[in-house]
């Protein structure tokens, strides 16, 4: 089992809503959900994951039922013969026109040649355009020609006819964000948000950068990971708090954002906002801390584990990022530590993750590396166990289970992740009667 995997919930130019797609690098970031948008940290924060290191994260777009998307229905002799439709919502597909014009090697009574042209743009400046050309291709065929090859666009025939729509410009008009009262966290029926994940078991850290500071989202996203028991969220604070505001915010006590307060080994928050270059206007950009820490935290794993700490000079150096919000003076992070709180701090070699707390107030879980460390081994040992399920449930059973697991263990002894200088000083497996007995057994149930 991985522990690298974002995952990252947000407002998108375009892109399906509600659904979890594997993005691997930011070119398919870009062509699946669209450019940096004015309203939006979605695409900063997972352009700052992959700038940290990161190497692969599920993305899902969040939006409200008044999401629409752009459409045309074109005509011949008054008869609605075809809609064309943006491939997603958003008014991204306010920008695409269809040209109709003459075939290239086909009788033009029937056929024609389709251009889609979109037009890239960034805050109403133009800064580009993409075109699409189908030719030769005829209203009987378009659906097949079309829906599974454009990247903006798919085709509905609505009526037979032998001829074709008059040559000219047809653009897709009535697109909606759906940005007001965008759905961030779902349920288990609707399965949008952060629920979109559902079904997706390749997930390790999450985070919601355009709901930042938002207490109820926070509380939402470690109660999630909490009951998957197999992911850790990163929490964003408001934005512009000072260091007693931001250790309020934690507790529940601020008066803006008060309310029940953090306390969840499933997560962790950092402090403060960071500035990244924008590379689509090359000035500094106040983003939410999360997708750089989830890159960092994505990196650490690769190259240490996830029992190493994700902090420090080394392994919590931030490579994108150009400067803080803040600058948190010693005295202030001596404040904001033993609240749980992790800050970001500028050093000589530096800016760097400068904590290691998840939310409980368990000192038994206080260190995010022991948190997800554990996350790890129990979803390996549950993974690497499925084959016992229709196994006697016997002496040979666990016998079996207990070398499968002690292999395992050993494994993760000798990378440094457990404690002890031998492995038996590290961890034991117990599998028999004493934690088999059998009423236990009569239920179907094997324990270790």
């Amino acid at each position: 089992m991985g522990t690298s995997t974002g995952a990252f919930v947000g407002l998108a130019e375009k892109g399906v809503v509600g659904k979890a797609a594997l993005v691997t690098n930011w070119s398919q970031f870009v062509k699946e959900y669209g450019e940096f948008i004015p309203n939006g940290y979605l695409a900063y924060s997972v352009y700052s994951f992959f700038a940290e290191g990161g190497t692969s994260c599920y993305v899902v777009r969040a939006a409200s039922d008044s999401a629409v998307k752009s459409f045309n229905t074109i005509q011949v002799d008054s008869t609605d013969v075809v809609k064309v439709t943006a491939r997603t919502e958003g008014t991204w597909g306010d920008r695409i026109t269809l040209e109709i014009g003459d075939p290239s090697d086909r009788p033009d009574a029937t056929h024609f040649k389709l251009t889609v042209k979109y037009a890239k743009s960034h805050e109403a400046e133009y800064v580009g355009e993409i075109s699409e050309e189908f030719d030769d291709i005829f209203l009987e065929n378009i659906q097949d020609t079309v829906n599974e090859v454009s990247n903006f666009i798919s085709v509905e025939t609505l009526s037979d006819t032998n001829k074709r729509p008059d040559n000219g410009t047809y653009p897709l008009t009535g697109g909606a964000d759906g940005i007001k009262d965008a759905d961030f966290i779902g349920d288990p029926v609707n399965k949008k948000g952060l629920h979109a994940f559902d079904e997706v078991d390749d997930i390790n850290i999450v985070a919601i950068p355009d709901k930042a500071g938002d207490r109820e989202v926070v509380l939402a996203g470690l109660n999630y990971c909490k009951n998957r028991k197999d992911c850790f969220f990163i929490a964003d604070p408001p934005y512009g708090y000072i260091p007693t505001e931001v250790v309020k915010f934690k507790k529940g006590t601020d008066v803006e954002n008060g309310g029940q307060a953090f306390n969840s080994s499933y997560g962790a928050l950092y402090y403060p906002w960071l500035y990244i270059n924008d590379p689509l206007t090359g000035k500094k950009k106040l983003v939410p801390p999360s997708g750089a820490v989830i890159g960092t935290y994505a990196h650490t794993d690769s190259v240490r584990g996830a029992h190493k700490a994700p902090a420090g000079v080394a392994e919590g150096y931030l490579d994108s990022v150009v400067g803080i919000e803040r600058i948190v003076t010693k005295g202030e992070h001596d404040l904001l530590n033993p609240a749980g709180i992790n800050v970001i701090r500028t050093f000589t070699s530096g800016i760097c993750l400068w904590g290691t707390r998840t939310l409980s107030s368990d000192s038994e879980w206080k260190y995010i590396n022991v948190r997800r460390l554990l996350l790890f081994i129990e979803e390996s040992i549950d993974e690497g166990t499925q084959w016992v399920v229709f196994e006697p449930n016997d002496i040979s059973l666990w016998g079996s289970i207990k070398r499968n697991i002690t292999a395992f263990l050993l494994t993760v002894w000798r990378d440094g992740a457990l404690f002890g200088t031998t492995s038996e000083e590290a961890f034991f497996v117990k599998v028999d009667e004493e934690n088999n007995p059998p009423e236990v057994r009569d239920a179907g149930r094997a324990t270790s």
